[in-house]
């Protein structure tokens, strides 16, 4: 036996978000949404072998430290054409995965250290936002079927994205939703806290 066999590292979180996954990747394969079911079905996979190797998935031996500016511009100028291209088009598939290799080479690094926060308060967080999470997936789920199988189904039981149809079939709405959910990402990545 080699000294060098990594023991997999498997936590609760580990395998709740591997379940999580994997149940999204199941859900949207059923419902006809391959490129959906594929992607999920990658980070299922991703996180599988992260954790069969030790967490020791690495991108790059040393992120890219890429000016503000220039991860702003890319993710601008990916942003526009994500407003003007057709919906549900090849090309909003593109932008998709040319966003998702911008984050992993220029704007990806590890978490800075923080003062960690009392226990309480973060469990209170976590069951906060799996509870909302859940109550989403849910109601999308629900509605989802309802739809497909009652009569007047869209009209009566409509998902998220049903909803937020009117609100994007036009630019501006499109500007609006696109500029809101890039921001949410950079939030995410903490990438307005870095010096």
């Amino acid at each position: 036996m080699s000294s060098t066999f990594i023991k997999p590292r498997w936590s609760l979180s580990a395998v709740l978000w591997i379940c999580v996954l994997g149940i999204m990747a199941g859900f949207q394969t059923w419902r006809g949404a391959y490129v959906d079911g594929i992607l999920f079905f990658s980070l299922v996979a991703m996180l599988i072998i992260d954790r069969l190797t030790g967490g020791r998935i690495v991108i790059m031996k040393k992120p890219i430290a890429a000016p503000k500016i220039l991860t702003l511009a890319i993710t601008g100028v990916l942003g526009v054409v994500l407003v003007l291209a057709p919906r549900h088009s090849w090309v909003d598939l593109a932008v998709f995965i040319a966003i998702g290799v911008t984050v992993l080479l220029v704007a990806w690094e590890p978490a800075p250290e923080r003062e960690q926060r009392p226990h309480k308060a973060l469990l209170r967080s976590m069951w906060m936002w799996s509870m909302l999470a859940v109550a989403i997936c849910l109601w999308e789920a629900t509605a989802f079927v309802l739809s497909v199988n009652m009569p007047g189904g869209n009209e009566n039981y409509p998902t998220i994205s049903v909803l937020l149809d009117p609100f994007v079939e036009n630019v501006w709405g499109r500007l609006v939703f696109v500029g809101l959910w890039l921001a949410a990402g950079y939030g995410l990545l903490r990438f307005w806290r870095r010096t």
